[in-house]
């Protein structure tokens, strides 16, 4: 049977066989070495660690049967009955603490209904904090006792409609030296444990707190400063690239740092007449964007509080900024327009507003006015490839389709992994009936993270050129591109 098991060849059957012989004979050990070998080669096998697990609690060793679950846990959701196997063995471990003799780093986390996306988040984050605090926002999963197989101290908070209060409510909660902010769909890459852990033990002049860039991947290529992904993460990084935004993560414990706002919580209004903020240069990985049901149901419940935002901020920027991202998610456009022009009104500069009034009018077929947002953002800035971007796009879907090919190629010389910029170049020629070398930059792009969209983003653009009047040019895509377009 040991030989069967060991040139994979045996059957869940043959392992349980196994299991039970080496128990009689007493022969724990060597079935153990058995299938931690056998786990590893096969870590999505529950039935293999199970048994290790098993063999683990029958020799008493509860740190080694703890690991493998929490490990499991980390993959997928387990099933009840290991949470359940779990938590009698978290129970007679207990809990993290911080060390009072060190620098103490707790991890601190809101969560509703995570389930399938805690176990990996925190198995990935748990070996560089000293201490987990779970504010439980109303689950009616096992979202809570996920947090607990791990360590975590986990609460219950009554959901209040406020991002703020529930995060304050886990600030309350910590005891480490320093705070570190993440949510469930969030990851740290472990190549950079260290430059963390250098940061928070640097001593008295340390900056009280530090910005973190978070890494947005997304499944679509539009967004001011997006980037591709560049392989510096290659287990960590997603969809068709990502784009930053930045944020305090990063903190010391003190009473007065506390988050602000019942949406888009922020820390900085705490920190704003303190010196000692300082970047830190390691990034969060942010999947959320990557889930389209799962994002639409968060930017629903966004919106709706952004509105209350906006309502008791009636002339921020940022409110009104972060209410016309949510409307041009839920592509709620006309609302998008007016609340993009609402804040021009006050920040005639504020370019990213044109841009996204191109982009707004653009999704609304009105073209014209799509251009003339798109010429004055690249009057702003010449640099901005989004800008130029919007400005390729109207004039294609204006008919003027060689000073479109002429706009994309100039802004490919200047960032050559700009996947839009190749996509629509590869259309513009197949307008201008160029149909072989329009197919071999789209077989280029197929070869690109860019593949799995391009199907979808055929299909729309052809149907626009076809509802914008150009036959003639949609039967040059049909036949440049038959793979798209039956």
């Amino acid at each position: 049977m040991e030989r069967l098991l060991r040139e994979g060849a045996g059957s869940e059957e043959t392992a349980e066989r196994f299991h039970a012989a080496a128990l009689a004979c007493g022969q724990l050990d060597r079935a153990r070495r058995l299938f931690d070998s056998l786990r590893r080669r096969h870590p999505e096998n529950i039935r293999i660690t199970g048994l290790y697990i098993a063999i683990c609690l029958q020799q008493g060793d509860d740190p080694a049967a703890m690991h493998a679950i929490e490990a499991l846990a980390g993959k997928a959701a387990p099933p009840d009955g290991l949470i359940d196997a779990g938590l009698a063995v978290r129970r007679r471990l207990g809990i993290m603490r911080p060390d009072p003799s060190d620098v103490s780093l707790s991890l601190c986390m809101i969560a509703r209904n995570e389930v399938h996306l805690l176990g990996p988040c925190l198995f990935g984050i748990k070996p560089l904090v000293d201490e987990i605090i779970l504010v439980d926002t109303g689950s009616d999963d096992r979202t809570g006792d996920i947090g607990r197989l791990f360590g975590a101290q986990v609460y219950s908070f009554l959901w209040c409609d406020d991002f703020s209060a529930a995060r304050n409510f886990s600030l309350s909660k910590a005891s480490g030296d320093w705070i570190l902010v993440l949510d469930a769909d969030e990851a740290i890459a472990p190549a950079d444990f260290d430059t963390i852990r250098r940061l928070i033990r640097s001593g008295q002049d340390a900056p009280i707190a530090f910005t973190i860039e978070t890494r947005n991947y997304c499944h679509t290529a539009n967004s001011i400063g997006w980037h591709a992904n560049e392989r510096r993460y290659p287990s960590h990084e997603a969809g068709l690239g990502w784009f930053p935004s930045r944020k305090v993560r990063l903190f010391k414990r003190r009473q007065d740092v506390r988050f602000h706002f019942p949406v888009h919580e922020r820390v900085e209004p705490s920190l704003k007449n303190v010196d000692g903020i300082a970047p830190c240069t390691v990034p969060v990985h942010h999947y959320g964007h990557l889930n389209m049901s799962r994002n639409l149901e968060k930017a629903h419940r966004y919106y709706a509080l952004g509105y209350a935002k906006l309502d008791a901020m009636a002339h921020d920027p940022g409110a009104i900024r972060e209410l016309a991202v949510q409307a041009g998610q839920l592509e709620r456009w006309e609302e998008a327009i007016e609340l993009w022009e609402r804040l021009l009104a006050i920040r005639p500069l504020f370019i990213e507003a044109k841009v996204n009034l191109a982009s707004a009018n653009w999704q609304l077929g009105r073209y014209v006015l799509s251009l003339d947002w798109a010429q004055r953002a690249v009057a702003q800035d010449s640099m901005l490839k989004e800008a130029h971007f919007n400005l390729a796009l109207s004039h294609l879907l204006l008919g003027d389709f060689r000073q479109a090919e002429k706009i994309l190629e100039q802004l490919l010389e200047r960032h050559p992994d700009y996947l839009p910029a190749g996509f629509m170049a590869s259309i513009a020629k197949a307008c201008q009936g160029r149909i072989e070398q329009a197919a071999a930059t789209m077989h280029r792009l197929s070869q690109s993270p860019a593949a799995s969209a391009l199907a979808v983003a055929v299909e729309d653009i052809h149907r626009r050129l076809i509802s914008a009047g150009y036959q003639k040019e949609g039967s040059h895509l049909k036949e440049a591109f038959p793979e798209y377009l039956n």
